[in-house]
């Protein structure tokens, strides 16, 4: 009897021990950041029949589990997604609207009117020479300002492509990390029990990777933990990662002149790029932005360049410059005898490819050269004459682009609006996520995390069950020296 109360003992003192040594792991972490609080379970060690009784042996530890609800993690990856990419999408969204930004500063609506109005008034007085020149003045503002949105447009392209490639290198490392520490949980658990510490980190280092894109998790049926990116496939399975890569692509179509973009692969499928599979995460919100927002923007400007160009030269090459052309008896002018180019004159230089207009869009070599080469007059040597710088003029408000569907400045603003809107309806996103993040995460604390007034009631009931067992041992310990007693 007395070797069955120590036996019984002991097991109480183990178990109260290992129950104390848990809830101080607790209390110790009650501030790391993804720690998941960790219980010891219990149950009865097993029964002997002893007569026509059946006792008890004491207690045994059945596992040390941590609090973990597969459903609340997938829930707070989820969020933490879906903020990561309202939150990115917001900044880009921030730093492209800036580009457009008219309050603060003249913007191409109203440098592009003040064009128009330029060549009006040059219309009231076509013989005045400072009006050509304040004309030729606000067409090099135009230029100006379409080659400053281009260059702001490459900056930021150039700035996503870099953070691209700096995330796929913390991808990497998130990667590696994640399948060193699957091999880690592997081996501890091998033997049975939970690496709980070293889920853990597994799990902090998944929330980690959830800001960059969606991921899927599982185990498979050979007990592999897989990591996966929504829409794209396994990066993680097991012990082995898959590294990504980056390189720069010329899209089929263009040519190598164009601007090459950042696409992303996995490093040994270079061919197979994953670029427009990435849907959330910081990294879809990067993605989203250069190939939706700036290309189109950049779309948008070249047409807007380009038809600038061709709808001012169609009238201007019309017109006659400032320069007196001789004519013959009958008084009609000779331009072949004039001894400068009167007639046939471009504004612009030409020609003038679509792609990159913006970028390339220049005054011609004559207009340059003299602002008397600015024609106003369909006819020559009519001092009066205003029908060119009218017409001209007259494009502010004529619908030429789109097929004849639309002016510059409604194309304009459709392309500016267009931003602001998208960048407003990002911030009201990224608001909405955050308090949905809140929301996971308060799940996740309620369920995971760790309260020291509980931990401390713990370590109290735990104590008081270990200097018990304690006596139950010290009581085994005197009734066996009774009996030693007895028989001596």
């Amino acid at each position: 009897m007395g070797a069955d109360l120590l036996n019984i003992g002991k097991s109480g003192l183990f178990t109260a021990k290992s129950a104390m040594s848990t809830t101080s792991h607790n209390i110790a972490n009650a501030n790391t950041d993804g720690y998941s609080r960790q219980e010891v379970r219990m149950e009865t060690g097993p029964t002997l029949g002893e007569g026509d009784y059946v006792l008890g042996t004491g207690v045994e530890v059945q596992s040390i589990k941590r609090s973990h609800d597969e459903l609340v993690e997938k829930k707070l990856n989820n969020s933490i997604t879906g903020h990561k990419f309202n939150e990115e999408r917001t900044l880009q969204l921030g730093h492209v609207e800036e580009i457009f930004n008219e309050i603060n500063s003249e913007g191409m609506n109203k440098v592009m009117n003040r064009f128009f109005n330029s060549f009006r008034e040059l219309s009231n007085q076509p013989e005045n020479e400072t009006v050509r020149n304040v004309v030729k003045e606000n067409a090099k503002i135009v230029v100006g300002d379409f080659h400053r949105i281009q260059k702001n447009l490459d900056d930021v392209r150039a700035s996503i492509n870099k953070k691209v490639a700096l995330t796929v290198d913390e991808v990497n490392l998130l990667t590696k990390s994640i399948a060193k520490l699957n091999k880690e949980i592997n081996i501890q658990e091998v033997a049975g029990g939970m690496a709980n510490d070293l889920r853990d980190q597994r799990d902090r280092a998944l929330r980690t990777l959830a800001e960059f894109f969606p991921i899927s998790t599982y185990t498979d049926n050979k007990g592999q933990f897989i990591v996966g990116i929504e829409g794209v496939g396994s990066i993680v399975s097991g012990g082995i990662s898959q590294e990504l890569a980056v390189g720069t692509t010329v899209p089929e179509g263009q040519t190598s002149a164009d601007k090459g973009d950042i696409q992303v692969f996995f490093a040994n499928r270079p061919g197979v790029p994953m670029t427009d599979k990435i849907k959330g995460g910081t990294l879809g919100a990067q993605l989203k932005t250069r190939n939706d927002e700036i290309v189109g923007l950049e779309k948008q400007v070249d047409e807007l360049a380009h038809g600038l160009v061709l709808a001012t030269n169609a009238i201007h090459r019309r017109g006659f410059a400032n320069h007196p052309v001789p004519v013959d008896a009958q008084g009609n002018p000779i331009p072949n005898a004039a001894q400068k180019q009167v007639t046939g004159i471009n504004f612009f230089k030409e020609p003038l490819d679509l792609k990159r207009a913006a970028e390339y869009i220049s005054l011609s070599d004559e207009v340059e050269a003299d602002v008397n080469n600015i024609a106003a007059a369909l006819e020559a040597n009519k001092p009066g004459d205003n029908r060119v710088a009218l017409a001209v003029s007259k494009l502010q408000h004529e619908k030429v682009l789109g097929g004849g569907t639309t002016t510059f400045e409604e194309q304009y603003l459709k392309s500016v609006g267009n931003i602001g809107l998208q960048a407003g309806k990002s911030k009201i996103d990224e608001e909405q996520s955050h308090g949905i993040l809140a929301q996971a995460k308060s799940f996740k604390e309620r369920l995971a995390g760790v309260s020291l007034d509980e931990e401390a009631a713990n370590m109290v009931r735990y104590q008081n069950a270990y200097e018990a067992s304690a006596k139950v041992i010290r009581a085994s310990d005197e009734m066996f020296k009774a009996v030693l007693g007895l028989l001596g």
